[in-house]
């Protein structure tokens, strides 16, 4: 004989349910989900900033995000990305010859053809971040613009600078050639044989350590030592590069570059170490975050101490609030203000650099 007991149902819900509707009381809700905590990389962070990019981040970024950080393979592609509002109006920009307007830092920075050049070069840069390619026609107009000016050895002479940003020009400057091709690698040119050509260019100019300096204007001897400013910039452009990456170049270079963290520069532009802390968003100058971006996208990991320095530094300038922020490190003791909006909507984009670099470190 069946006892009854047996009839009583063993889900606690469905208990809950049954005595509810018998007796007339409330019902009981479920226990809560248990909470979801990130793990691997992320889990080593003294806060998961993810949640905070997907939640309060633009429309592109959280697509860059979904895209470069959680690997979703349904993240947004180039025809749904063109209709948001951001990269619409980002778009709107562009000048009629392909080139993109200067910013009033860069103005300042040498010729009105280099100006140009480098407003260019940090939109592109900005289209790659948004996920745009070759096969847009914004992408492709700035391309030519770049590669407009590119002499028969390979460099391109709306880069060349003096001295000063009013002196006669007197070479191309190889920090800002680098820079260069990096963002048409990352917008998808590495097999347009103009790109070969400037490769050939930047390693025509390299230093005998591996790296680069300032050749015409800081330096004539191959035999003086590199400068990490240009060594960071020129590594750019083999870490952009999907066929040199991995080349034995790029990993001396990035060798060399990688015994200079957070030390004074070999020559005067941005030669004190503290250049190394301010970081930049977009990107400019070499500084902490861009150099490990470069070391580690050609090959260096973990093994190699120079690395291991600038991880743990990166990792700790990680706000409380999740996010890293554009500019120096807080000194202890300093008062921390509460970030204006537009330096938040910078951090975000920021952050999203720094944690592609710390998951590709880990």
């Amino acid at each position: 004989m069946q006892r009854d007991d047996a009839k009583v149902p063993t889900n606690p819900r469905v208990f809950a349910l049954r005595f509810t509707s018998m007796n007339r009381l409330s019902p009981v809700p479920p226990p809560p989900a248990p909470g979801r905590f990130p793990s691997g990389w992320r889990a080593r962070l003294g806060r998961d900033p993810v949640p905070i990019l997907l939640r309060e981040g633009s429309p592109a970024l959280s697509a860059r995000v979904r895209r470069d950080l959680i690997d979703d393979e349904e993240a947004p592609g180039p025809a749904e990305l063109v209709t948001y509002p951001e990269v619409k109006a980002f778009l709107r920009k562009q000048e009629a010859s392909g080139a993109f307007p200067a910013k009033p830092p860069e103005k300042g920075l040498g010729s009105p053809k280099f100006v140009r050049a480098v407003a260019t070069i940090r939109a592109l840069e900005r289209l790659a971040d948004f996920g745009l390619g070759a096969e847009h026609a914004a992408v492709e107009k700035a391309a030519d613009v770049l590669l407009s000016s590119q002499a028969k050895d390979g460099g391109i002479v709306d880069l060349a600078l003096g001295e000063t940003a009013d002196a006669r020009t007197k070479s191309v400057a190889l920090h800002f050639h680098g820079w260069a091709l990096a963002a048409l690698c990352r917008t998808g040119y590495d097999a347009d044989p103009r790109i070969a050509k400037g490769f050939n260019f930047l390693q025509a100019s390299r230093q005998a350590d591996g790296g680069w300096a300032w050749r015409g204007v800081r330096t004539d001897s191959a035999a003086r030592p590199s400068s990490h400013l240009v060594t960071g910039m020129a590594l750019r452009a083999f870490a952009a590069s999907p066929s040199r990456k991995t080349s034995r170049e790029a990993k001396r270079a990035a060798e060399l570059l990688a015994t200079r963290f957070l030390q004074p520069d070999r020559y005067p532009d941005r030669k004190a170490a503290t250049y190394w802390e301010q970081l930049s968003e977009p990107r400019f100058y070499t500084d902490v975050l861009d150099a490990l971006d470069g070391v580690t996208a050609v090959g260096l990991g973990k093994e190699n101490s120079g690395v291991r320095t600038a991880e743990a530094y990166l990792r700790g300038r990680q706000n409380p609030d999740g996010l890293w922020y554009p500019g120096g490190p807080v000194r202890p003791g300093a008062p921390r203000e509460a970030p204006a909006p537009k330096d938040r909507e910078a951090a975000r984009w920021l952050t999203v650099r720094v944690l592609i670099v710390l998951r590709r470190v880990n």
